[in-house]
């Protein structure tokens, strides 16, 4: 199979909310805390008087989430400060452009 690529989605279910890649193809891909993710970042380039976001490059990190708040949230870890040993993290916002690696587990400094 190859890598699982879509869109950051948030669904509510019985259970509570959990996120999920929604593909292009259709389908829902489950993410759980802790797997590892990547993220397309853009950059602004101008065209003709005006500029345009452009797809750039995929960033490599782990999803984690707090889905027990009545305003769920996912969070993106991109590794680990140093020397402080602190993750760096940011909120990863819904419709993000996501997909999961071509390995698991290839982050060095994933937990």
């Amino acid at each position: 199979m190859g890598k699982r690529e879509g869109i950051l989605r948030l669904k509510e279910e019985g259970s509570g909310y959990r996120h999920y890649i929604l593909c292009d193809d259709g389908v829902e891909d489950n993410i759980y805390c802790g797997e590892a993710l990547e993220v397309l970042l853009g950059e602004w380039v101008e065209e003709g008087g005006s500029e345009t976001l452009r797809p750039k490059t995929w960033l490599k990190g782990r999803y984690e989430a707090d889905l027990c708040s009545d305003t769920p949230v996912a969070y993106f870890y991109m590794g680990i400060v140093y020397p402080l040993g602190e993750d760096l993290m940011c909120r990863l916002p819904e419709g993000a452009r996501v997909r999961r690696p071509e390995r698991k587990g290839d982050l060095m400094w994933q937990r």
